[in-house]
């Protein structure tokens, strides 16, 4: 890391950040003060090698209250919550649990941008609309966020994969639901409005 990355890096965006707070509350008055930097967790992680940072410099990055670059990082989405580097942790902090409230944070803030962060929003919106997984609906809407032919050709790839799961009976051409979506989705709006303050 040259001086002016290193730089950027020890910058803090707002002393007096709330990151660190937001989510202790959420991950149960986590204190990213016991994260000792001893390197576990990025050791554990099975996806560090793709990651920019990894959650060891993650962990660190919240401590500094730099709320812009965790909720931008595509580490955050790359994290397949494996609980590798949670029940490793020598300071038993749930770091997996962390990096879930973060994505859920980037989601609410409006910061996500990566393809993994819209297809977890749709998924998110699809099963809040049925209370059941309907995955046409999903695959529709996905594509269908992609820019120009990029979309439609996603979806025409993954149109023989569509056919053999529905001749095998493993996915319908019409949701089923839950008898009580409205409740579902009243829990749903109760927990955005929660994350948004």
């Amino acid at each position: 890391m040259g001086p002016d990355a290193a730089q950027s890096y020890l910058m803090v965006d707002d002393p007096a950040s709330s990151l660190k707070d937001e989510i202790a509350v959420q991950v149960g008055n986590l204190d990213p003060a016991y994260c000792f930097q001893c390197g576990v967790c990025s050791g554990s992680c099975p996806t560090v090698d793709r990651m920019e940072y990894g959650p060891r410099r993650i962990m660190h990055m919240i401590r500094l209250g730099l709320a812009d670059q965790v909720l931008r990082s595509r580490d955050i989405w790359l994290c397949v919550s494996c609980f590798s580097c949670s029940s490793r942790c020598p300071q038993q902090v749930d770091i997996c649990e962390v990096m879930s409230v973060l994505r859920n944070m980037s989601i609410a803030r409006g910061v996500a941008k990566d393809e993994e962060a819209i297809f977890s929003r749709t998924f998110v919106d699809v099963l809040q609309r049925h209370g059941r997984m309907y995955e046409m609906e999903v695959l529709l809407r996905y594509y269908a966020s992609k820019p120009g032919l990029s979309g439609l050709v996603g979806l025409v790839k993954q149109a023989g994969l569509g056919m053999g799961m529905f001749r095998k009976g493993k996915i319908s051409l019409r949701p089923e639901r839950i008898e009580n979506a409205d409740e579902l989705k009243q829990l749903a709006a109760k927990f955005d409005r929660r994350e948004r303050h």
